[in-house]
């Protein structure tokens, strides 16, 4: 019944992350990334609280040696940073690139999850771990590799200037998303490190998002774009940034909280690997709603980046 549990609580993560990303994709359109990061942080904060009180319990820091409040501080600092970092890189990439592009690169942060799991947690990184990421990298040159805009006999001069900055677009954005999976890989390791010390998955959302939102309110002090989404300008822009404060509610607040409660019962390693089907979900609900252009070599990668995790289970036969 445990294994189940953990089940369900992954596939409602893989869900609702895939759902929040073409939120984010149709928001982002409308507005600037800066100015949703601390909005979306302010829901967030408010929502992961809320969630805390009624799930959570705070009891744990009263049972803290001084050496375990302040590393467990630490690993949620870490975490509540990475992962905002990670996050405005993602939206930034959204806006250069298809989510049905950016969202599946995102994903290998797997890649960096594994060796992070082998320095800090002593786990053994296996041939067929080595094997299956070999294959998830590659699904890189699959969702990198840029479309045709351009005929080949065109010599429109126009043409070929936009066919140019869709080509830096798309190398800017691939980059950027992949830095978003190494800032996200970050994250899920300290905040696997946070919720170990505290036992408690709710209060250690919380408190992550909390430590973001005062960092980059603290932030805006300097760069007043991470407030425009609270000026009067944006007024117009209002129920975008409540969308995207929902989505952010819902995904980095819930469906966050639900995969290290899965990964809790049934382990990182499986967990992570049983979300790495998001991908495939959010490539046909972008097809469906964003009505963006089905790409055969995503599919592709997709199917790369499963087979990949799970050869790194063992379940799928290699012969060495």
């Amino acid at each position: 019944m445990a294994e189940l549990l953990g089940y369900l609580l992954a596939i409602d993560a893989i869900i609702t992350w895939a759902l929040a990303s073409l939120v984010y994709k149709y928001c982002l359109g409308k507005t600037d990334p800066k100015a949703n990061l601390l909005f979306r942080l302010v829901c967030v904060s408010i929502s992961t609280f809320i969630f805390s009180l009624f799930f959570g319990n705070y009891g744990f820091f009263s049972n803290f040696s001084l050496r375990e409040r302040n590393e467990y501080l630490i690993a949620c600092i870490i975490s509540g940073l990475s992962v905002t970092i990670g996050d405005l890189m993602y939206f930034i990439s959204l806006k250069k690139i298809d989510a049905s592009r950016a969202y599946p690169l995102t994903q290998l942060s797997l890649i960096f999850v594994y060796p992070f799991a082998f320095i800090f947690f002593d786990e053994e990184i296996t041939i067929s771990v080595f094997i299956g990421g070999i294959l998830i990298l590659s699904s890189i040159f699959f969702l990198s590799k840029k479309d045709i805009s351009v005929e080949k006999n065109g010599n429109n001069s126009k043409d070929k200037e936009k066919s140019q900055e869709n080509s830096e677009d798309i190398l800017v954005g691939v980059i950027l998303a992949l830095g978003a999976a190494f800032c996200w890989a970050c994250s899920i390791v300290s905040f696997h490190q946070a919720r170990i010390i505290a036992g408690d998955v709710f209060v250690t959302n919380f408190m992550r998002i909390l430590c973001a939102t005062l960092f980059i309110s603290a932030l805006g002090l300097f760069q007043k774009e991470y407030y425009s989404g609270f000026k009067k300008k944006n007024r117009p822009n209002l129920k975008y940034y409540a969308f995207m404060g929902i989505a952010g509610s819902l995904s980095l607040g819930l469906a966050d909280s639900f995969f290290y409660m899965a990964a809790e019962i049934n382990g990182l390693i499986l967990t992570a690997t049983i979300t790495a089907n998001t991908p495939m979900i959010q490539l046909i609900l972008s097809i469906i709603i964003l009505k963006e252009k089905l790409r055969k070599r995503f599919i592709l990668a997709v199917v790369l980046i499963i087979i990949g995790n799970l050869i790194i289970l063992g379940l799928f036969p290699v012969i060495i």
